[in-house]
């Protein structure tokens, strides 16, 4: 009797075990189709056209970040843009305009990413000429407005100075740029005007 019973565990144990191992097979087999589905599918959304402004509490204008399209990614917690165009507002008015090729939304806004031939250029102000910077890739932090980048960059300071360097910092707030290695800087001389009798 003892052995019959024990007989009868056994199997109802290889049969729960059969059954466990069966029900994780087709749970895995599920997460990895519906994973491969997301992967393959297209964007969740796609827009034409793309403008946002951030504003302050007060209403003045942030930063306005446009793009020619968009494409919203939901699995992957990221927005694709060709064409971006970032202008960043001081005092209500323009300060810095980033454009590049390629971009990227990245959580929600709190960074984006610009790639593929970046120009950065501060405007002319009255105490500061224009300048543009050149690089392959550009990190934007828009909420504590600081731009990295660890490719090489180029400056040119206007009206004769270009400044070389590998990779960046640059603290809007403090308006200082910071190189951060292989810093090389050339510098024209302006040309004396001759008179003409």
């Amino acid at each position: 009797m003892a052995n019959k019973l024990s007989t009868i565990f056994v199997l109802l144990l290889i049969i729960i075990i059969a059954f466990i191992t069966y029900w994780l097979k087709i749970e895995v087999e599920k997460e990895l189709l519906t994973k491969n589905n997301n992967n393959a599918s297209g964007p969740e959304f796609y827009l034409k056209n793309f403008n946002s402004v951030q504003t302050k509490k007060n209403g003045a204008v942030k930063f306005i970040i446009k793009a020619k399209n968009m494409e919203e990614f939901n699995y992957a917690e990221y927005a694709i843009l060709k064409k971006p165009h970032f202008t960043r507002y001081k005092n209500s008015k323009p300060h810095s305009f980033i454009k590049s090729n390629n971009g990227k939304v990245i959580n929600g806004g709190d960074k984006y990413l610009f790639t593929d031939n970046v120009i950065l250029t501060r405007i002319k102000t009255k105490k500061k000429r224009e300048m543009r910077l050149f690089t392959d890739e550009l990190d934007i932090l828009p909420n504590i407005d600081i731009i990295l980048t660890k490719k090489p960059v180029k400056i040119i300071q206007e009206p004769n100075i270009e400044i070389y360097g590998i990779g960046m910092k640059y603290d809007n707030k403090e308006g200082i740029i910071k190189l951060l290695s292989s810093v090389k800087v050339h510098y024209d001389k302006p040309r004396k005007k001759k008179k003409i009798n």
